[in-house]
């Protein structure tokens, strides 16, 4: 199953129903149009359900609502809501092809249509986990825990070394995904990573003496090997990504990849080809992926029907997609402008205006 629509609403900041979600999608916006802020709010709630801690924005509080479908059955559909103030759950409501599963609000809540009495700090989905009995349950909570996110930005030297002990993003240390690869494995990586110009003949993880393991890159033509914290920024961002997605696809599919600030830091070329092999390997191997991005030179390889157009006023923010827009879209395809004009000129502002007299 993907997810199809997600909306949010925190103290002080609302994302409207982002829907017609596909199997890849890029968030796009422009500076301060929440596209991270949307990206942590996924990660909210996920965190949430798998009974973590919330990791940005308000601890107050929240609410959400989720629509589930799945590609290869028209007709199925999965609706899950739920309302969190200060630590207790409110209201909570999980659907299943419009048959109401669980029902809580005001304190009552029923479950298969029978009264239960749940503890108030806990989702009744966490409660009532049972893959026999309720594999309906069971196949939102192992949605949830699929979860992954990487933050592109936050690819470093210092967070790449240290991974989860410095970190609640991108939580892997370089070394664990180098370590995790294959002789076939590391392979695609260097053939891969030589296409998009980085000329490696190896990668192995080095032991300091302590805890700490560091990971040494063979470039062809370099008599002494590199450490990882002496790479480039482009470098480190663009391995770490390919090292990824082969642990990804090693080890049980994650049901959906987040990426925040996808193509920071890299050239044209780079950031062109790193998009083109992330949106590739997640439509091959059926990952969901919502990346973020305004990077102008991706922009412009990823088909705009993949875009989510975040537009915020004041604290709501709102998407703009082909399915909720379908004439902008339509008609900005009949101009010949580039991608990225729909996103940097003021198209939609005039279409909008112009719509709406």
């Amino acid at each position: 199953m993907i997810l199809s629509s997600f909306s949010y609403k925190t103290y002080g900041w609302e994302l409207e129903e982002m829907n017609a979600l596909n199997l890849t999608n890029l968030l796009v916006g422009k500076n301060a149009a929440g596209k991270t802020r949307t990206i942590n709010a996924l990660q909210n709630v996920t965190r949430f359900m798998q009974m973590n801690s919330i990791v940005f924005g308000s601890t107050d509080g929240f609410k959400t609502k989720m629509t589930f479908v799945n590609p290869q059955d028209e007709n199925w559909r999965m609706d899950y809501s739920f309302e969190i103030d200060k630590s207790e759950v409110k209201a909570e409501k999980l659907q299943l092809n419009g048959k109401t599963l669980i029902n809580r609000k005001d304190g009552k809540a029923s479950f298969m249509g029978e009264s239960i009495n749940p503890p108030i700090k806990k989702l009744v989905v966490q409660t009532r986990r049972d893959r026999e009995a309720h594999p309906e349950i069971e196949a939102l909570m192992g949605w949830t825990e699929g979860v992954v996110a990487v933050s592109c930005s936050n690819i470093n030297p210092f967070t790449v070394i240290l991974g989860s002990t410095s970190t609640i993003v991108n939580p892997l240390p370089f070394s664990t995904l180098v370590d995790s690869l294959n002789a076939s494995m590391k392979r695609k990586v260097l053939e891969k990573a030589k296409r998009l110009g980085y000329d490696i003949i190896d990668l192995k993880t080095v032991q300091t003496g302590t805890e700490i393991q560091l990971v040494s890159v063979k470039e062809r033509n370099i008599k002494h090997d590199i450490m990882d914290f002496q790479l480039s920024s482009g470098m480190i961002r663009v391995l770490y990504l390919l090292c990824f997605l082969e642990f990804l696809k090693r080890g049980e599919m994650a049901s959906i990849l987040l990426i925040d600030d996808l193509g920071e830091g890299l050239d044209y070329q780079r950031a062109t080809l790193l998009g083109k092999e992330l949106f590739e390997v997640c439509e091959n191997e059926g990952m969901q992926m919502i990346a973020s991005s305004n990077d102008s030179f991706l922009m412009d390889v990823v088909e705009i029907s993949k875009w989510q157009i975040l537009r915020r006023k004041n604290s709501k923010l709102s998407a703009l997609n082909q399915a909720n827009s379908p004439e902008l879209f339509n008609y900005f395809r009949m101009t010949g402008l580039s991608n990225f004009d729909l996103f940097s000129s003021d198209f939609i502002d005039t279409f909008l205006e112009r719509s709406s007299k």
